[in-house]
């Protein structure tokens, strides 16, 4: 399939960040405006960025959280097809999701986050989920994190 936005090896990187407690991940809840689905924090990584620095102001952006600390590599990488959004015909995202420490859950709700609670592997596959990370059931298994 050809793209008229970019050519075919074209890839959106998105870097996203996977926060466990008592073996539960942290989840935020997006306004109804933008979809109202559960995600992981984080978002697209802006030309040149490296991707810890990119994640970082990523969730400090939207949740104004500090971050404490992020895995040297990604744990999880998926790649997610989308079509007709953003002005596009379609595009991939390459998703790569790292491990990340926050200094406390005492965040503010925002524009692009209104809610954010932890769930288990379990609850994970009845939520809600963006598309992107819908491959997140498959791969986080909460006794990994215990």
């Amino acid at each position: 399939m050809k793209s008229k936005d970019f050519p075919d090896c074209f890839y959106r990187v998105t870097v996203k960040g996977l926060f466990v407690s008592n073996g539960k991940v942290l989840l935020i809840k997006e306004p109804l405006s933008l979809g109202g689905q559960w995600e992981l924090p984080g978002g697209g990584l802006d030309f040149g960025e490296n991707p810890q620095q990119g994640l970082r102001r990523e969730i400090e952006e939207e949740l104004t959280l500090k971050v404490t600390g992020v895995s040297e590599h990604p744990i999880f990488a998926w790649s997610s097809h989308f079509e007709n959004w953003r002005n596009m015909d379609w595009f991939y995202s390459m998703v790569l999701v790292y491990r990340v420490e926050l200094d406390s859950l005492e965040f503010t709700p925002s524009e692009e986050c209104e809610r954010i609670q932890l769930f288990s592997s379990d609850e994970l596959q009845t939520l809600d989920l963006f598309q992107q990370i819908v491959p997140l059931r498959e791969h986080f298994k909460d006794s990994d994190f215990l």
